[in-house]
Formats: structure tokens, sequence, C-alpha cells
């Protein structure tokens, strides 16, 4: 690749990633070539669909919780593990516009994302697992619920988030397995 179109493919992403998190996750690619400066076939190379640009933007918050649930892993209480997990999902979910979005959705335009989603399923199954009994519950299951916990935390107002974020862990806790 050329210094320029990587200079320019870097800018795209860049731009695209600061209005992603700044919450704009339905920009359109055609305002994204006007703040980037750039042209809009060029943007469209770099990103063919604004689904595509979203999956992009957020595929390193799906690593990072994939990251998350493999260090929770190694926690010698299960219980703990699943709900610091949990947590960690929500609080980045809450902070990451369009997390949500990307996570529910069962077709991915992106390789890459959909690889992500499929190794998250797995970590998160093996949080699952360990506890016992075991949960009726799969990891891409989890994964669902968690995108209705985060639904559920949102709606709360800023200052009362981190209480709300306890009280659906503490039922979930609950309903998941009378040890934990």
């Amino acid at each position: 690749m050329r210094s320029d179109a990587a200079r320019n493919r870097q800018r795209i992403f860049d731009e695209a990633s600061g209005a992603v998190i700044g919450g704009e996750t339905a920009l359109t690619l055609n305002e994204l070539a006007r703040r980037a400066g750039v042209g809009v076939g060029t943007v469209y190379r770099v990103f063919p669909t604004q689904r595509a640009m979203l999956e992009s933007v957020l595929e390193e918050a799906v690593r990072e919780l994939i990251d998350a649930a493999a260090a929770a892993g190694g926690y010698p209480d299960p219980a703990k593990a699943l709900v610091d997990f949990l947590r960690t999902a929500l609080l980045s979910a809450l902070a990451q516009p369009g997390l949500t979005d990307v996570l529910i959705t069962g077709s991915d335009e992106t390789d890459s994302l959909h690889r992500a989603k499929g190794e998250l399923v797995e970590v998160t199954s093996d949080l699952l697992a360990r506890i016992r009994p075991a949960p009726a519950l799969t990891g891409e299951n989890l994964l669902k619920l968690l995108c209705g916990l985060i639904h559920a935390v949102s709606e709360h107002p800023a200052e009362r988030q981190g209480d709300a974020i306890d009280n659906y862990l503490d039922i979930l806790r609950a309903g998941l397995a009378p040890t934990l």
C-alpha cells in the first residue's frame, strides 16, 4: 500500500472511530468522506457499507471483551469470574455506542468480527461451564442476555447506572444457579 493510501486509510478509520465513540453510530459514508477530507470512493474502498464501518470500529471492543472473559476464567471462584466479566462487559458497552447492536446481530458483514464474536462465545461458554450446577445457558445466549442487560442499565440515569448494574447482576447471579 502506498504511504498516502495508508495515511488516508488511517485518517478514515480514526474519523469513523471518533464518530462512533461520540455516539454517531449512523454516520453515513458520504459524511465520513467529507470529515476525513477524502473522496467518497476512497471511503468505500475502506468500508464497503456503513455497517462494515461500525463493525470494524467496534471489533476492538469485542476483542477487549474476549480478553476480559479469558482473564476472568483464571479466577478460582467461577461465580466471581462470571459476574466480574459481565460487569466489565456492561461498563464497556455503556461507554461504546453501537456495541450492543454489533453483539446482538447474527449476520456480520466483516469476517474478522464474525470470528471475534465466535471467540467471545467460546470464552463465555468456558466461564459458564465452570459453574456447578451448570446453568442452562450457553455462551451465545449469555451474550444475548448481556445485550438485554445493557439496554436495561442504559435506561437508568447515568448517576444510577452503577447501582442498576449491581442489582441486575445480583438477580442474574441468583437465577443462574443456587450456588452463585
